[in-house]
């Protein structure tokens, strides 16, 4: 992998299709458990809230000196919209931490070719209390910076995308030092990872476009709220391969600024060049 290194910060000059093909070489043969565990990860994430906004959501009253014409079009859009709960939003902000940490841990023994399954996304909730804390210091950061304006806060976002990866590498390091060691390894290499993720967009834009065709037909058809969500759900799953691909791509990155894949210099020549004024000894 070829590299330029100021200090101890590496800044990496490979291309994005570089980039990429060291993604797809780390899921070959892998690709299966790969898109069955985000699969997991997915429903684990996603089907909870759901149910506790169907059971626990609640909306308010339309009120106001609308027209009656004006009341029944903000009524009929008000209610396609799904109900939200307290304890869904709730659910989502405990959980997406640890299994965050779970995926990264999962990904980071694929691309080392570590024994893996499934269940390692769970692997997060070991240190639940730790990735719960990396996610909300990070989500505040990037937060805060969004309220600056968009652009500081995608900024926010890749400078601190390492910090999951560092903390599933070595569990023992504080929230803050992973943070810190992030933001380090990122210096000089934000544009690249813009750019990566930019690569993605045409794969992400082929995986989406069934997707959405069947969500608009089962939203056409006045389905009941609950089902609607629950089908954007199974119909996100075509996404799955998409995101594997990216995980396994951006693990490769993070190796890489981590020092764990340096390109081996070339071997010497098996024999020293012979200067220009040496005489070679008569042979005896």
């Amino acid at each position: 992998m070829q590299q330029n290194t100021m200090g101890q910060n590496i800044i990496i000059t490979e291309p994005s299709s570089n980039l990429r093909a060291l993604g797809r070489n780390a899921l070959a043969g892998k690709w299966k458990l790969a898109i069955i565990t985000l699969i997991v990860y997915q429903l684990c994430l996603q089907i909870p809230p759901v149910i506790l906004n169907a059971i626990f959501g609640t909306k308010a009253d339309i009120i106001g000196d609308q027209s009656s014409v004006s009341v029944d079009m903000y009524s009929s859009i008000y209610n396609s919209m799904p109900a939200y709960s307290t304890l869904g939003s709730l659910y989502v902000i405990l959980v997406t931490g640890a299994l965050t940490l779970g995926v990264s841990l999962f990904f980071l023994a694929l691309f080392r070719r570590q024994r893996i399954d499934i269940v390692d996304i769970f692997l997060g909730f070991e240190h639940f209390g730790k990735a719960l804390g990396l996610f909300l210091f990070q989500s505040l950061f990037i937060f805060l910076w969004t309220l600056l304006f968009f652009v500081p806060g995608i900024i926010a976002s890749i400078r601190y995308s390492q910090a999951f990866f560092i903390l599933a590498d070595d569990p023992t390091k504080g929230i803050r030092q992973c943070m810190n060691e992030s933001k380090a390894m990122m210096k000089g290499n934000k544009s690249k990872y813009f750019c990566l993720s930019l690569s993605f967009i045409g794969w992400a834009i082929l995986a989406a476009l069934p997707a959405s065709i069947l969500e608009a037909i089962v939203v056409v058809t006045y389905a009941p709220v609950f089902v609607q969500s629950l089908v954007a759900i199974i119909i996100s799953l075509f996404t799955v391969p998409v995101m594997a691909y990216i995980f396994s791509t951006v693990t490769g990155f993070y190796e890489i600024l981590a020092g764990h894949l340096i390109k081996e210099t070339e071997p010497a020549p098996v024999t020293p060049e012979e200067p220009e004024n040496f005489i070679p000894k008569e042979v005896e």
